[in-house]
C-alpha cells in the first residue's frame, strides 16, 4: 500500500517496500526490510544540514546544506528564482571574532565577515591601528581603521547615501617621485606624476599632501602614491609667521609654504586657517582650492 505526503509545491507517493528518494532524504515505504538504518541516516542527515563538500541531489524549497568546503550555510530557494529549477541562496556571511597583532606585538580584537566563508571581506573595530605583517590578514588588511573597514583586494564596495564626512578634504591619489609626509606642497611633474614644490613663488604648485581624506578619488593607487588634497581644509606645513585668513605660497624650503608675499594669483596654494608666530617649520590647518 503506499501513500502521499504533501510538500509545498506538490506532492511525494511513497509505494510500499520500498524507499522513495526523489529528496535528498530516503522516505521509508510500509515494510521496508533495513528501514531503521535509513530513518536513521534521514535525522542525521536533518540535524547536520545535509553537512558535505558537494550541493544535495534533489532538493526541495527551504532546504538546508552546509558546505564543508567553504564552510557557508545555504538554503534551497525556487519561488525567487529566475528559472524553474532553484538555486542555493547564502543564509548568511560567516563572521568571528578574531584577535590581530598590530605592529607592536598588542593584540586588538576585531570582528571578521567573510565571504565564501574564507575570504575576509570586512573587519570592525575601535581602534586604529597597523597590522603586524606575521599576522594572517595583513594581506588584506595591512592597516584597520576605526568602525568596519572594507577590503577593495576582493573588490567589496560599499553601496549607500553618505550625509556627513569625518574629514575635511577632497583628494585624488597621485603616482609620486618618492614618499612624501603630510602637509607636503606639490606640484605636477618630477620623474612621475607629482614632486615637491622646489621654488619660492611657484607658479605650478598644485596642492598638499593629505593627512586623512574625507574623499579619495582613484584610491586604486592607495600605497603606491601620494593622495594630494584638491579642495577643503588640510594640515600643511608652513614656514614663518602667518596670520589667519592670510594667502599661501611656497616657500625657499621645497615642499614648504609661507605667508604670500606675491601678487600672482597663480602662486597660491590657499589660506590659512589659524595663526602661526614662529620662524621654524610647523604644520597649521589651511584651506586649499580657494584665493
Amino acid at each position: 500500500m503506499s501513500y502521499t505526503v504533501n510538500k509545498k509545491n506538490g506532492t511525494i507517493t511513497i509505494n510500499e517496500g520500498q524507499l522513495n528518494t526523489e529528496t535528498s532524504l530516503e522516505l521509508v515505504g510500509k515494510d521496508y526490510f533495513g528501514y531503521g538504518q535509513s530513518v536513521a541516516q534521514s535525522f542525521i542527515n536533518l540535524l547536520q544540514n545535509q553537512a558535505s563538500d558537494t550541493a544535495p541531489t534533489d532538493p526541495i524549497e527551504g532546504q538546508l546544506w552546509y558546505d564543508t568546503t567553504n564552510t557557508v550555510l545555504y538554503i534551497w530557494d525556487t519561488t525567487g528564482s529566475t528559472d524553474a529549477v532553484g538555486r542555493w541562496l547564502t543564509v548568511s556571511t560567516m563572521s568571528e571574532q578574531r584577535t590581530v597583532k598590530d605592529t607592536m606585538g598588542i593584540d586588538h580584537l576585531v570582528y571578521i565577515i567573510q565571504q565564501n566563508g574564507s575570504d575576509v571581506v570586512a573587519m570592525s573595530t575601535e581602534a586604529n591601528f597597523d597590522v603586524n605583517i606575521n599576522d594572517a590578514v595583513y594581506s588584506t588588511f595591512p592597516k584597520i581603521k576605526t568602525g568596519l573597514t572594507l577590503t577593495n583586494q576582493t573588490g567589496a564596495k560599499f553601496h549607500g547615501i553618505a550625509t556627513s564626512a569625518e574629514y575635511a578634504d577632497l583628494a585624488e591619489m597621485y603616482a609620486s617621485d618618492k614618499e612624501y609626509e603630510p602637509g607636503t606642497v606639490v606640484m605636477l611633474g618630477g620623474s612621475a606624476e607629482i614632486t615637491e614644490c622646489a621654488n619660492e613663488n611657484c607658479t605650478e604648485v598644485f596642492g598638499v599632501v593629505s593627512t586623512e581624506p574625507a574623499y579619495l578619488m582613484n584610491s586604486a593607487l592607495e600605497g603606491t602614491g601620494s593622495a594630494v588634497a584638491l579642495s577643503g581644509r588640510v594640515p600643511c606645513k608652513v614656514i614663518g609667521p602667518v596670520t589667519k585668513g592670510q594667502r599661501l605660497v611656497v616657500s625657499s624650503t621645497p615642499g614648504v609654504a609661507k605667508a604670500s608675499d606675491t601678487s600672482d594669483w597663480k602662486c597660491i596654494i590657499g589660506r590659512a586657517l589659524e595663526d602661526k608666530a614662529t620662524q621654524e617649520v610647523d604644520v597649521i590647518e589651511v584651506v586649499v582650492g580657494v584665493k
